[in-house]
């Protein structure tokens, strides 16, 4: 219940403070005077988002609103538990937002988000607008209203966790089949391709630089190994000249090296110069020996550099490195279809295993809803009796389809009004008035309360397009809603006026710069004086007072 509501720089109320009976509360006041600002503030801390940039009354100052309710006796305890909030049967939630347009929200001064802040006021407050009566056209509304009758909200969420899970195993099917198909669109082209690469049988990374190598020493066999028998003969033989030579010389250094220690250090790199110009004659004429032409051999070598050269050619590569990769990404590609296949398959037997437990929550939750459609229709038709529309009559007819499974199961459902006796039901749009919706939405309103005990209601003009008798008949029932729930009303007629056990007037003040709006409580002669207002307008007259006086008598009778 809510027993308080404060309300500091929203809209045109500079600040306020309103305590609300646990029954029922009548707020009235002239068109502009800030009504809907309350309600609006007070839509803040239920969760709704807000901008600073039309809602500061003070453009510099933040826009605050709290609201006092009392949980006492309410099975709450257990939401404060799961979000990790401190539990009072008094419990405060508060809303602030700054003149930059930060929002920020706590329950009992614990920082929470909005998500949290909703789910917390949809357990305390349901707040009909003046335009929701609209709704009553929205087919999901219809579907909300029947599972809310029928008490399987958990579960109607619990199907609709389960049925996006469902989905999201379709969609994952789908698009693995797309792909599966695709590659399977490309799977000769690309096992030719992988084939090909395969066969190729790369010896190494490096393999074309080793083929280029060994074909340049065949290609210029004869060249080399004249070469390098033309050395060997130069320095093998007694009778070479340059042994000769060598030899000569020598000898003469090796009469010179005892003269002194550079004489022996040159004599030793002499001899070591000898050394080494055997060796290499002699290991030239060893390397002679293994070189030879090799036709056959150097043909093989440039088939297998051609069928490199082609394949680089073909892909567009630079190297025997990137063949390879390229032949590692075919075979992958291969591979992938026969174990997108598996993959398939395993999302298929998931997706029949999801659809079944999909089905069979649908079909739990379909069965209530059959059960509960006359129940509802029945309920909400007594309403409408009572409320002075004795020929009118809601039909709601539920249809059902097992093979098409959607977010609220199996079911389509549509609320059928005939407002006349004899009269065939139609779409609701159709058929009914302005005030004719109101009563209807009273009617659903009056029943979503007692089924889903909620603590507080708020009306904002639900009495549209109604008067007289009527009126008397719709404040009745208001009256008995009253006595199970705490109820707000905001109206512009004088026979709700009467009903209320508190009376708020609000108004509206010129200070200074600013229109400001302003809320008082009001009883005894102010009250008669505003019913009179409402009846014959300002100053009401002696007459509508005395009216004022014999509605409100009546009305309390």
């Amino acid at each position: 219940m809510l027993k308080k509501l404060f309300v500091q720089n929203y809209g045109i109320i500079e600040k306020t403070s309103v305590d609300f009976s646990d029954r029922l509360t009548i707020i009235t006041g002239e068109t502009g005077s800030g009504k809907s600002m309350l309600l609006g503030a007070l839509s803040l801390i239920l969760g709704n988002r807000a901008s600073s940039s039309n809602i500061l009354f003070d453009k510099n100052k933040k826009c605050v609103v709290e609201g006092l309710f009392d949980l006492e006796n309410k099975s709450l305890k257990s939401f404060f538990d799961e979000h990790d909030l401190d539990y009072e049967p008094e419990t405060i939630v508060r809303r602030e937002i700054t003149a930059s347009g930060k929002s920020r929200a706590f329950i009992n001064d614990t920082p929470v988000n909005l998500t949290v802040l909703n789910q917390l006021s949809n357990r305390l407050i349901n707040l009909h607008g003046q335009h929701q009566s609209l709704y009553l056209n929205d087919k999901s509304y219809q579907l909300f209203i029947l599972d809310n009758l029928a008490g399987h909200l958990d579960k109607v969420q619990k199907y609709k966790t389960q049925f996006y899970k469902y989905q999201d195993k379709v969609v994952s099917l789908k698009e693995l089949k797309s792909s599966a198909n695709q590659l399977k669109k490309e799977l000769d082209y690309i096992t030719f391709q992988a084939n090909e690469l395969e066969e190729a049988n790369f010896v190494s990374a490096d393999e074309q630089i080793s083929i280029e190598t060994e074909l340049n020493e065949l290609s210029n066999s004869e060249e080399i190994r004249t070469t390098l028998l033309e050395l060997g003969e130069l320095f093998s033989g007694s009778e070479s000249p340059i042994q000769n030579s060598l030899q000569k010389i020598k000898k003469n250094f090796a009469r010179i090296a005892d003269f002194g220690e550079k004489y022996q250090s040159l004599n030793k790199r002499l001899e070591s110069l000898i050394l080494e110009m055997n060796d290499l004659s002699s290991e030239s004429s060893y390397v002679a020996e293994s070189v030879e032409s090799n036709p056959a051999k150097g043909q093989e070598l440039k088939e297998r550099l051609d069928l490199i050269l082609r394949l680089q050619n073909k892909h567009q590569l630079d190297s025997v490195e990137e063949l390879i990769a390229l032949k590692e990404e075919l075979i992958s590609k291969r591979d992938s279809v026969m174990v997108q296949g598996d993959e398939i398959e395993r999302l298929e037997k998931e997706c029949i295993d999801l659809k079944k437990k999909t089905l069979q929550l649908a079909e739990k939750i379909s069965k209530k809803r059959q059960k509960t459609v006359n129940i509802l229709s029945k309920k909400i038709n007594q309403q409408l009796f009572d409320l002075g529309m004795e020929h009118a009559a809601l039909h709601v007819q539920l249809e059902t389809n097992k093979d098409e499974l959607t977010k609220v199961g199996i079911d389509q459902v549509q609320f059928l009004f005939a407002s006349n006796k004899g009269s065939l039901p139609v779409e609701i749009k159709k058929v009914a008035s302005g005030g004719e919706l109101s009563r209807l939405m009273l009617s659903i309103q009056s029943l979503l309360a007692d089924s889903s005990q909620l603590p507080s209601l708020i009306f904002d003009e639900i009495d549209t397009g109604i008067s007289g008798e009527i009126a008397i008949k719709v404040g009745k029932v208001m009256k008995r809603i009253s006595a199970d729930h705490q109820l707000i009303c905001i109206t512009h007629l004088p026979q709700i006026a009467c009903i209320g056990d508190k009376h708020l007037r609000i108004f509206k003040t010129d200070e200074g710069k600013h229109a400001v709006s302003k809320i008082e409580e009001i009883d005894g002669e102010e009250r008669i004086i505003e019913i009179g207002t409402i009846l014959s307008g300002e100053p009401p007259s002696d007459k509508a007072k005395d009216n004022a006086r014999e509605l409100l008598a009546f009305m309390n009778s």
